[in-house]
This record gives C-alpha cells, sequence and structure tokens, in this order.
C-alpha cells in the first residue's frame, strides 16, 4: 500500500478508535467537547499522533501533495475537455480561420499562436513537417497575438494578406524570419513573398480583422488558453511546444480514438 494511502487510514484508525471507545461515555459525563466531538484532551492527543507521524516521515508530505496536483490536473483537464466539446463550432469552423494541410483530413490540429513566440517557432518545423509528410492532417491556424503591439501588428497583416491569397506564404515566412518583429520588418517579409504592402496597410484598417483576434483572445480564454503555443488535437488541450516524434504520438492517438470527429 502507498504511503499516503497508509497515513489517511492511520488518521481516520485514530480518530475512530478514540471515538468508539471515549466520545459515548464523555458525552454522558457532561465532558465539554470541540466541534469535532471529542473532548480537548481527545483532540489534542489525535493532533500530536498526526504531528509525531509527520515529523518522522515528511516525505507524506510531498506525496500528499503530489496527489493533490494530479487531482487539480485530472479536474482542470476534464474542464478543458468540456470546454472544447461546447465551443466545437468556434474551434473547428469559424470561416475566417486559415485551413492548412488537408481540408478533409481525418485529424485536426487547431494551434493558438503568436508570431513572436520562442516555443512556437520551436514548433513550427516539426509541426510543417509532421503535416506535409503525413497528408491527411486538417490544420487549423488561430492567430492569438499576446507578446505585444508587434505580434497583434504581425497578425493583422496576416490575416489581412487572405484578400491576396497570401496567407500561408506570409504566416510561414514570419516564422522563419530571425530576430524580432517592427512594423517595418513586418512589411520587408510581406514584400518578399509577393504581397503588395500598399494594399495590405489598407486591407489591416478591415474592421473583420479586429473582430476575429477579439473572438480568437475569448475562446482562448473559455478554454484556459494561458500560453503559445496552445495545440487542440483529438479533442484534447496540449500546451507548450511539440518536438516531431510528439507530433507523430498524439496524431496516432487522435486517429485511433475519435479522428475527425474531435
Amino acid at each position: 500500500m502507498r504511503r499516503i494511502g497508509f497515513m489517511a487510514l492511520f488518521v481516520m484508525g485514530a480518530f475512530a478508535f478514540v471515538s468508539l471507545l471515549d466520545h459515548s461515555d464523555s458525552a454522558a459525563a457532561g465532558t465539554p467537547t470541540t466541534q469535532s466531538g471529542f473532548d480537548n484532551g481527545q483532540q489534542l492527543q489525535i493532533e500530536k499522533i498526526v504531528h509525531d507521524y509527520l515529523l518522522e516521515h515528511p516525505e507524506v508530505l510531498l506525496e500528499a501533495m503530489q496527489e493533490l496536483d494530479k487531482k487539480q490536473a485530472s479536474v482542470e483537464k476534464k474542464k478543458q475537455g468540456a470546454a472544447i466539446a461546447s465551443n466545437r463550432a468556434a474551434i473547428y469552423d469559424d470561416p475566417q480561420s486559415f485551413v492548412a494541410g488537408n481540408p478533409k483530413g481525418d485529424v485536426t490540429i487547431v494551434e493558438f499562436f503568436d508570431y513572436q513566440c520562442g516555443y512556437c517557432k520551436h514548433s513550427f518545423g516539426p509541426l510543417m513537417d509532421t503535416v506535409s509528410s503525413d497528408g491527411h492532417i486538417r490544420l487549423i491556424l488561430k492567430e492569438f497575438p499576446i507578446l505585444g503591439p508587434e505580434s497583434v501588428t504581425a497578425s493583422r497583416a496576416a490575416i489581412a494578406s487572405m484578400k491576396q491569397g497570401k496567407y500561408f506564404e506570409f504566416h510561414k515566412a514570419l516564422f522563419r524570419h530571425k530576430g524580432g518583429l517592427t512594423d517595418e520588418t513586418i512589411m520587408e517579409v510581406a514584400s518578399s513573398v509577393g504581397i503588395d504592402t500598399e494594399k495590405l496597410t489598407r486591407d489591416m484598417a478591415d474592421p473583420k480583422i479586429e473582430a476575429l483576434i477579439k473572438r480568437n483572445y475569448e475562446l482562448a480564454d473559455v478554454l484556459a488558453i494561458k500560453g503559445t503555443p496552445g495545440f487542440i488535437i483529438g479533442g484534447k488541450l496540449i500546451p507548450g511546444a511539440l518536438e516531431k516524434d510528439e507530433f507523430a504520438e498524439v496524431v496516432k492517438d487522435a486517429r485511433e480514438s475519435c479522428g475527425a470527429n474531435c
């Protein structure tokens, strides 16, 4: 039996033992009791037993904290799963979210990203390789600029580039760009993939772009996505950067468990 289980039984047994032997007699004799039903002497005795045990076995506290973390993580996953299920249309069917890879793929990867996020850049290559080599993955890209005004400008420019049919080329070029982003470098990257930057600048003022970014912020909040990248694969939220073998594993699991249904 694990020590945390023993500790729980130990404490419960101590309370039960004292209760069975003394509680009824104390109550009959009119002995003052605490809110737990034990008199002050019994309460102190139980506290000392637990106190001494924990001093002798401090590892129990660490194990208890680990168990608490596991339970909290499990509860959080269930909440996220329910949030994903109840927001399917916003996640998978927003007509303004760009779809790459195979639009009719049997597995969907949704990515919330920021063009200035180092972890997103780290995952970019493995993600592109996975989508390309698999051939049956639908990739939905959710602009989620959270790292400052330059990130917002980059996202607005990327969304606006859809009107010139250059979104995915621009998206990839922004992630391959070395160094930070400025308004000037964003336009330089746009020009490098054949985008008319004067038209792009005008198109960036479209209020639909602001509305899309706002929707992505609100959706991320509902799904408890706290940073970038955030992936939804197989109906599960996976935070943080992934390597190619990790993408392959989660895609395999998604394909086996639910495929295009989640």
